[in-house]
């Protein structure tokens, strides 16, 4: 695999795992310079910390693919016209919020319900701390679709089987989510949206409906918390 891919990967998983470090160190400044309560300052400092270290990601990613060659087996041949991406991008919400319905209704089948909990947690964040919608509608939906669909997709896609390639990256990005419970669901986000990025050559339309879908997400949590 490109180098440049494995520096990408590596800027990743230091931006997932860093708050272990980050958030801690921004929870010493507001206690040092606000009246938060405990509670407050554990949520903003996780915010905060979770756009900055994103944000400082997604940045270093784009430098460091801006000028990177189209190399992968997916990304070979003539990328779809912007008018047919767009298409793509907003067909494949729709085939996105269908998807994570019928999941979702498989595994009522089996006893699994509830609401997701990585969602939950989000949107309760979202509510308290609202530039976090900037981490779930803007900057994950970057990073993940570069790092799920681009690098890890497009790389196994050169190397084995594009089902078999779709079906491993798919996995690790429900496994990402760290919620077991709803792994069928992320799974099958992550088939819908290898597809799209297989259809049209381009990662910016799986971003494009990636974003759309964690936008809906948010409103509803939005409005839930505004019902509860």
């Amino acid at each position: 695999m490109n180098r440049r891919y494995w520096y990408v990967l590596l800027t990743y998983f230091i931006a997932y795992f860093s708050s272990l470090i980050g958030a801690p160190i921004i929870m010493g400044i507001l206690r040092a310079v606000t009246d938060l309560s405990s509670t407050q300052i554990v949520t903003y400092a996780s915010v905060y910390w979770s756009v900055f270290s994103n944000f400082i990601a997604v940045i270093i990613v784009w430098l460091l693919l801006r000028k990177q060659p189209r190399s992968t087996k997916i990304e070979q041949g003539q990328p779809a016209s912007v008018g047919v991406s767009v298409i793509y991008a907003v067909l494949g919400f729709v085939a996105l919020l269908i998807g994570q319905y019928i999941a979702i209704a498989i595994m009522s089948m089996f006893g699994v319900g509830g609401a997701s909990q990585n969602t939950e947690m989000l949107g309760e964040l979202a509510r308290a701390v609202p530039l976090m919608i900037v981490f779930t509608s803007v900057l994950a939906p970057i990073l993940e679709e570069i790092v799920f669909r681009k690098i890890i997709y497009g790389g196994l896609a050169s190397r084995m089987n594009i089902h078999v390639a779709a079906v491993i990256s798919s996995l690790f990005f429900g496994l990402m989510h760290m919620d077991l419970a709803y792994l069928l669901v992320y799974f099958v986000i992550g088939l819908i949206l290898c597809y799209m990025y297989t259809k049209t050559k381009r990662i910016a339309v799986p971003i494009a409906a990636h974003m759309l879908m964690n936008v809906i997400a948010m409103i509803i949590q939005f409005t839930m918390g505004g019902n509860a």
